[in-house]
């Protein structure tokens, strides 16, 4: 292009140059809002590796649902009141009290790293593997009012390392020691209170539990400590950039069906959102509404934990709503399927 060019239709080119110039500008302002809408529907075939699984045909899928949650620029802002599916919030219903965007995002990557390593051990001890837990002590997420270890000054926090000298790595080794007591039972707890460096041992005089008159029950709700695990096979995921913790049940499925013999889908094309635990128990998540638009014309039954269903069945038109609080319910209605 010439400088002649440019010199005879300059009147021409301001017009754009202006836009071009405002929008640049507009993408540098913060609005303060966040823009929500739905995202995509990910076939986590392409995210979920096991280099051991067998060959196998596969007409079905397993779908990811996204949300997409940003901070709005000026720009975002115009698009945030023309496309249908957006809308803008303010930034505190997105974040949590005194927490920037780039320390969420942080938060956000830890959980997605902790539901991988969740959904593993829940898919291949459903399979019938052996997944052996580690940890470095059983710490007290609550204790139970009137129980044996509130008599005795045990707190919310305390971490357990050790019962009458046996050395307590995981929260289920705490739960096994304590049950091959009989109740009554005096014993040495071994703790660091409230997590500290410092330990302290409690005598404690275990109760009974009421499901299991037999039983010793100490009175705690205990979860594993910095928690490790001996993987008996090989499984690799590429969370695409995809974070939070809502992905947990689905890649759960999809290691299952990575694993399994024969397609777990049948065929049939298959949305799941949820968070999972190590009891294989399925978890609220955020924005489900989102998350069925994003669904609807990729999926034909969407796998929704039972907090959620309500609203995803108020906004689904065309796909079906299964409600699924546990990982066999996931697994008994793939079954059913024909």
């Amino acid at each position: 292009m010439s400088f002649g060019w440019v010199k005879r239709n300059w009147p021409f080119l301001i017009g754009p140059a202006v836009a071009a110039l405002a929008s640049l500008i507009c993408w540098f302002v913060n609005t303060g809002l966040f823009l929500v809408m739905p995202g995509d529907a990910v076939d986590t075939s392409k995210m979920v590796s096991v280099p051991s699984a067998p060959a196998k045909n596969r007409s079905g899928q397993l779908l990811l649902m996204t949300v997409y949650s940003m901070p709005a620029n000026a720009d975002e802002w115009i698009f945030g009141h023309v496309y249908p599916h957006a809308r803008l919030v303010p930034a505190n219903t997105q974040l949590p009290p005194n927490t920037s965007y780039e320390r969420f995002q942080h938060l956000e990557e830890a959980m997605m790293q902790d539901s991988q390593t969740t959904a593993k051990v829940v898919a291949l001890r459903q399979l019938g593997y052996t997944v052996a837990a580690r940890g470095q002590g059983a710490a007290v997420d609550a204790v139970q009012p009137g129980s044996a270890a509130d008599r005795a000054g045990i707190k919310k926090g305390d971490l357990i390392v050790a019962v009458n000298g046996q050395a307590v790595e995981t929260a289920d080794q705490l739960m096994q020691v304590i049950s091959a007591f009989p109740p009554g039972t005096g014993v040495i707890v071994r703790l660091k209170p409230n997590n500290s460096d410092a330990e302290r041992d409690l005598s404690v005089t275990l109760g009974t539990r009421s499901d299991q008159p037999g039983k010793a029950l100490l009175g705690v709700t205990p979860i594993t400590y910095r928690p490790t695990f001996d993987f008996p096979v090989q499984v690799g995921i590429d969370s695409k950039g995809i974070i939070g913790p809502s992905a947990g049940l689905v890649l759960t499925l999809s290691i299952m069906q990575a694993l399994s013999p024969s397609d777990i889908t049948h065929g049939h094309n298959i949305a799941a959102t949820g968070t999972i635990d190590l009891q294989g128990n399925v978890g609220p998540i955020g924005d489900v509404a989102d998350k069925v638009i994003a669904a609807e014309g990729h999926g034909e039954y969407f796998l929704v934990p039972k907090a959620d269903v309500q609203a995803a069945k108020q906004t689904a038109s065309r796909i079906q709503v299964i409600e699924t609080d546990t990982l066999q319910q996931a697994t008994d209605f793939l079954q059913g399927l024909h």
